[in-house]
């Protein structure tokens, strides 16, 4: 899903609501918010490539960095402009494949997988007819594994796992559809994902629509 494609959902969908909505803005309080969306990987496939050269596998791989992403979010407003909210996102799997040179003639093969625990400390400008703009900023625990497989058994490829801290940034907007219900779109940007020795490693990138409620 594009991200273009995500933008134009999440107007549609307000825009198709705002008809019968309320004004008004959500009270303190906790709420809870389901997100869809697509994630970037920063992992490149020369990051891939390192891993196996260290393990003496030579080659030049592919991976597919786009894929679906979904995630879940539980906050607490303390006002109509602060909150704090902790998070899981499942950024999903990236495929990869390597033909192999040396030591032997091989296809290395896998998937990159990632996800993210968060928690953030949430700013918000309410603005008019419901809407609101939001920013995040806060702690990031990711774990990424990347699975490895030989075609011809040439070769002996290993895996490997990676925890990583890192600073989580977000922005987005909100809508109020009522006093309970609320849509969202944004972006968020997880700093650290991955190691350089036995994943490879980057930045994650994930951009998404979420329905939520006020509790």
């Amino acid at each position: 899903m594009k991200p273009i494609h995500i933008a134009g959902s999440i107007a549609l969908l307000l825009a198709a609501g705002s008809a019968a909505a309320q004004t008004s803005a959500p009270q303190p309080g906790w709420y809870g918010d389901l997100n869809l969306g697509a994630s970037r990987l920063g992992a490149s496939a020369s990051d891939v490539n390192g891993v196996f050269s260290k393990q003496g596998i030579t080659g030049t791989s592919s991976i597919d960095r786009n894929d679906a992403a979904w995630g879940l979010n539980l906050g607490y407003l303390l006002n109509q402009n602060w909150g704090v909210e902790g998070g899981y996102t499942d950024f999903g799997s990236f495929k990869y494949s390597m033909p192999v040179t040396a030591p032997g003639a091989d296809t290395v093969n896998g998937k990159y997988k990632a996800h993210a625990w968060s928690f953030a400390g949430i700013g918000r400008l309410p603005l008019a007819a419901n809407w609101a703009l939001y920013g995040k900023l806060g702690y990031e625990r990711s774990s990424a594994k990347l699975d490895a497989s030989s075609s011809t058994g040439a070769t002996a490829p290993a895996g490997g796992s990676a925890d990583r801290n890192g600073v989580l940034l977000g922005a987005g907007v909100t809508y109020d559809i009522n006093r309970s219900w609320y849509g969202k779109a944004g972006w968020d940007h997880y700093t650290r994902v991955g190691n350089d020795d036995s994943t490879g490693s980057g930045a994650m990138d994930v951009v998404g629509i979420g329905f939520g409620l006020h509790f």
